[in-house]
């Protein structure tokens, strides 16, 4: 099976050579764990190889995406104007739905990430988060199969390798919001922040990955800049 290197320093280690080409993985973590850090580096690998890349924002404006990636030294507004790289802002598809004025059009947001997908020509694709957080408790069987039926239809047709992030409630067990998002993906890594002795540490680790062997062990990681998350020693 064909890899698509991650772009995190020790990583494709874990996952014997890279993601398997053309599927959707899930980056799930608690807020401030580095998921959004994990998505622009894996597109960051792309874009320094001339592949095309689109990050999808439903949460966060796209100028603070591109902002945090410049003080990390990432020079995404560089691949912007090249034509390599787009941002792509979807909120307003939730917006309805978020004040409780309707329901969300889940054919329309499929048929439109998929043609930003197509006619873009990406390889890399990240969409983060893959649903906002704020719904009305009616709205959970919508949102669920919308989570469903996107990553379906992402792995049938969109011909490129997915990043897909999901929260994961503090406090708890469990892996994603919705609670769908890691059945439907054919991959999961979960990002975490750790409390060792008296400091905090970021840790990851894959619990998932379809078509590749990978290393089980929890890693301790650290976010430098210029470099991005790097892979330290097991914990």
């Amino acid at each position: 099976m064909e890899k698509v290197a991650s772009g995190i320093e020790g990583f494709d280690q874990v996952l014997f050579g890279g993601f398997p080409k053309g599927r959707s993985y899930l980056v799930a973590g608690e807020p401030g764990a580095g998921k959004t850090i994990f998505t622009l580096q894996f597109l960051l690998e792309g874009l320094k190889k001339n592949e095309k890349t689109i990050y999808i924002s439903i949460d966060e404006k796209p100028e603070h995406v591109i902002a945090d990636a410049e003080a990390l030294g990432w020079p995404l507004q560089q691949y912007l104007e090249s034509g390599l790289f787009q941002i792509v802002d979807v909120t307003a598809h939730f917006a309805s739905a978020q004040l409780g004025a309707g329901g969300i059009d889940i054919d329309r947001i499929i048929t439109d990430v998929l043609g930003f997908v197509r006619n873009f020509g990406a390889t890399r694709l990240v969409i983060d988060p893959i649903a906002p957080l704020i719904f009305s408790e009616r709205h959970i069987p919508e949102v669920a199969e919308y989570i469903r039926r996107l990553i379906f239809a992402i792995e049938d047709n969109a011909e490129c390798t997915t990043l897909l992030t999901s929260y994961s409630p503090v406090g708890t067990d469990k892996v994603s919001h919705h609670g769908i998002e890691e059945f439907a993906a054919s991959g999961i890594i979960i990002l975490k922040l750790e409390k060792l002795n008296t400091k905090y540490i970021r840790t990851v680790r894959v619990k998932k990955m379809r078509g590749t062997r990978v290393d089980l062990s929890e890693y301790s990681f650290e976010i430098l800049p210029q470099r991005g998350i790097v892979l330290r020693q097991p914990i």
